[in-house]
């Protein structure tokens, strides 16, 4: 339904991008990495830290905190109060963000210049196109969080703690099931059922967000009860219309 291929054993390949100028983030300094999720395709990682780190990565915890952007992890690590918390809970552990294909660093532009939240922007075509290719965004975007994972894992991370907002929670969802290295889940603006869409006049969730033929086998809550085992919190979540931008 997902549509993931398999995924190797091993951790992807990844670049170390230079650092920018110092950024309005929780923390002094980070360092940004291009992790390869699949072939042509990279998701942007940012770490967070107290000193600068221009090396290969290494586990300094075997814990990580790992959060999936709703629309751009550089605009909510300045504004999206959840990361500010969830670095004050846990001191100790490594503090990452990731923006999945289509998201933040690697919006398109495809379509129209600025045309991304449109009804027939850049988010439509790429959802569209990968509902022709029986690929969902949704899937894709999924492999991207669980390939971070695994990239995670592979530098020394044994425990992740993944966290999404809105657009992002629906992929954080997905592969905190798949993955037994996410042992506790965070979701704010989570979509809180698809069946609630279905049986809806208006909704405001986007194609990308959707998952074809989903109903005939579960829903969105059944996944949320089984992530209770691994201490799932949900925050405001939100229905049909959820009024995210």
């Amino acid at each position: 339904m997902l549509s993931i291929p398999e995924t190797m054993d091993s951790g992807p390949d990844y670049r170390i991008l230079r650092e920018w100028s110092p950024r309005s983030y929780p923390k002094p300094r980070w360092s940004a990495y291009m992790i390869e999720t699949e072939p042509g395709i990279s998701a942007l990682v940012y770490r967070l830290g107290d000193e600068r780190h221009l090396s290969r990565p290494h586990g300094d915890s075997k814990r990580a905190v790992l959060y999936v952007s709703h629309l751009s992890s550089d605009a909510e690590l300045r504004e999206e109060p959840l990361l500010t918390e969830l670095i004050g809970e846990e001191p100790d552990s490594v503090f990452y963000t990731v923006d999945v294909r289509g998201i933040g660093e690697s919006r398109p532009d495809t379509c129209d210049e600025g045309s991304n939240l449109t009804a027939y922007g850049n988010d439509y075509f790429y959802a569209m196109h990968s509902l022709m290719l029986d690929r969902p965004y949704v899937g894709q975007r999924t492999l991207d969080v669980l390939r971070v994972v695994d990239w995670l894992s592979s530098i020394g991370h044994s425990e992740v703690h993944l966290a999404g907002k809105g657009w992002g929670a629906l992929p954080a969802t997905f592969a905190a099931l798949l993955s037994e290295d996410v042992t506790q889940v965070t979701l704010k603006n989570n979509l809180t059922s698809y069946a609630e869409i279905a049986e809806s006049k208006h909704y405001d969730w986007p194609l990308s967000s959707l998952l074809p033929g989903v109903l005939s086998s579960f829903d969105l809550p059944d996944c949320y009860r089984v992530l209770q085992a691994k201490n799932l919190r949900q925050i405001d979540p939100r229905g049909p219309v959820a009024k995210l931008f």
